[in-house]
């Protein structure tokens, strides 16, 4: 029965790490040395730290010793995703950056530039803008689902289109008698369609941007109040 549970938690633990794996690569300020064409990296440990399941530290796997070597899968700013043996075995986790000697130069030059490009796009989303180079997941983030989607050929190879729907806040005005029997104007504001919003991917990446107007808004009416004993 030992066993059996001990398997179960090696397994239960398999599974939380895929899964939060899963969740963490999504982020784009990480080389991803697994899917390249870059040698193996092992780094060592400058002292003994834990290896977890998630970034910020939970779950905790076990313990790197110092001076031991990991292989490092992911590399980031701040934690790097590793291959390490443990008391329990192989596991895959996470390591923070600054318990491990500092990856090669050029490795750390494209990683500051991919952290830099990862933190501009992060406020493009809280802005719900766009921009070029941006990642399909980027741009889902800050435009939502697009309303139509459209497979190209072209010379520079397939891409896809996605548009959206542009839409501005139109002002309406009306003016009515408060409960001083003063005139006053009040303002509310419409959501309206204004045109379309078209972004090109070449891959993964936004490659181009382009936005068409419609036609030039009506200006907003003045509604104004029924003349003074008028019927509803």
């Amino acid at each position: 029965m030992r066993n059996r549970a001990a398997i179960l938690v090696v397994l239960f633990a398999l599974l939380v790490v895929t899964t939060a794996y899963a969740a963490d690569v999504r982020d784009d300020d990480l080389i991803h040395l697994g899917k390249s064409h870059q040698p193996t990296l092992w780094l060592k440990a400058l002292h003994r730290t834990p290896i977890s399941v998630s970034r910020d530290g939970v779950g905790v796997l076990g313990y790197v010793t110092e001076a031991q070597a990991v292989e490092v899968i992911d590399l980031g700013m701040n934690q790097h995703y590793v291959s390490a043996r443990v008391a329990t075995g192989t596991v895959k986790g996470w390591v923070d950056a600054q318990a491990l000697e500092a990856p090669p130069a050029e490795l750390l030059a494209e990683l500051r530039a991919r952290h830099e490009e990862a933190e501009a796009h992060r406020r493009l989303i809280s802005r719900h803008e766009v921009a070029v180079g941006m990642t399909r997941a980027e741009v889902r983030a800050s435009l939502g689902k697009p309303d139509r989607t459209y497979r190209l050929r072209t010379k520079e190879g397939n891409q896809e289109m996605w548009s959206y729907t542009i839409y501005q806040y139109v002002p309406y005005y009306s003016r009515k008698l408060d409960d001083t029997g003063v005139m006053r104007e009040m303002v509310s504001y419409r959501r309206e369609p204004f045109g379309r919003r078209s972004i090109t991917f070449q891959g993964d990446q936004v490659a181009d941007i382009s936005d068409g107007q419609g036609d030039k808004p009506r200006p907003p009416p003045i509604v104004a109040p029924p003349p003074d004993g008028a019927s509803n």
